[in-house]
């Protein structure tokens, strides 16, 4: 058995965490304990978990309906013997060898995060991967944040490496590893130690798209070089429709998490805000072009209330 401890936050999603957890409870000598953080409306999901009458299942009850909640409930559950703790989403799928490949790569001394490689699918031409690195937004490319809204994520072809052999450049075989500055919340393990300097933020209340971003960016400034995601560990994100927050909505949401990670995380500098700005220019084309009204009026508040943002009261807009 490891030493390791399972953490997944669920909303009104039974069905899907049924599933994952037959995927997760193939593997049980390979974790301590799943630790279930519900907060859904209804005792669906309590019952669910109940019939499975499985010990290593620990089930909490959130009333708060918010991801950063329920993953700092999480980590206060965790026993006393676990090294490690795994976040996964409640709608993967895990093969067999998830656990052992992450834990493999926590063989590297310098490492306090791992993340399975999440393969989805990528639709983006190059012409708009190169707009896109233009302006300093989200792209395949190497697992850096270049700005706010450039959490940039790898492609399998980024898990090769080139060298110098006289003069020529040679490819070596596939890496076990690449190092990242961030990786998504559909699944990250972490040693336990880290959860004594910092946890989930929880001003990003409720639905959010930038939790995992600003933690484990956080993470990487204060240890360099200590993220890493692997393609060897088998993953599957099956990606859940159900219970998404609604289209509008959403463009609030996502503007105003991105603005407040800018002033908590990439303010430091003069090209860090040169960076945010230019990015700005670019979206808008985009969303211009896409006759987005939505993201305007999301923008508009968050230029009329910045104070709010940077002061961390995040949820005060009415739509």
């Amino acid at each position: 058995m490891t030493n390791l401890s399972i953490i997944i936050p669920t909303y009104n999603r039974h069905k899907d965490l049924k599933m994952t957890l037959k995927s997760i409870l193939l593997h049980q000598k390979e974790f301590n304990e799943v630790i279930v953080v519900d907060q859904s409306e209804s005792d669906i999901t309590k019952d669910m978990i109940q019939r499975l009458d499985n010990k290593k299942i620990k089930y909490i009850h959130s009333d708060i309906p918010s991801i950063t909640i329920a993953r700092n409930i999480g980590v206060k559950n965790v026993s006393n013997e676990s090294k490690f703790i795994c976040f996964l989403d409640d709608d993967v799928d895990i093969g067999k060898n998830y656990f052992e490949e992450i834990l493999n790569v926590f063989e590297i001394p310098s490492a306090m995060g791992v993340a399975a490689f999440d393969n989805s699918p990528c639709n983006e031409s190059i012409l708009s991967s190169l707009i896109r690195r233009m302006f300093f937004l989200r792209h395949r490319r190497n697992g850096k944040m270049t700005s706010p809204y450039g959490n940039n994520y790898p492609m399998l072809k980024h898990f090769r490496r080139e060298i110098d052999i006289y003069g020529e450049r040679c490819l070596l075989p596939d890496v076990d590893s690449i190092v990242v500055q961030w990786f998504p919340g559909v699944n990250m393990c972490y040693r336990k130690e880290v959860f004594k300097k910092q946890s989930f933020d929880e001003n990003l209340l409720g639905y959010t798209v930038a939790e995992d971003i600003d933690f484990t960016y956080r993470l990487s400034q204060r240890y360099p070089n200590s993220l890493f995601i692997t393609p060897l560990a088998e993953f599957v994100h099956r990606g859940s429709m159900i219970s998404r927050t609604p289209t509008k909505k959403m463009a609030y949401i996502s503007q105003v998490d991105h603005f407040y990670f800018f002033f908590k995380n990439m303010n430091n500098t003069f090209g860090e805000r040169c960076k945010f700005i230019w990015s700005l220019v670019g979206i808008c084309i985009f969303k211009a072009l896409t006759f987005n009204g939505d993201f305007f009026n999301s923008l508009s508040y968050c230029l009329h209330n910045l104070d709010k943002i940077k002061q961390g009261k995040l949820r005060e807009f009415k739509i």
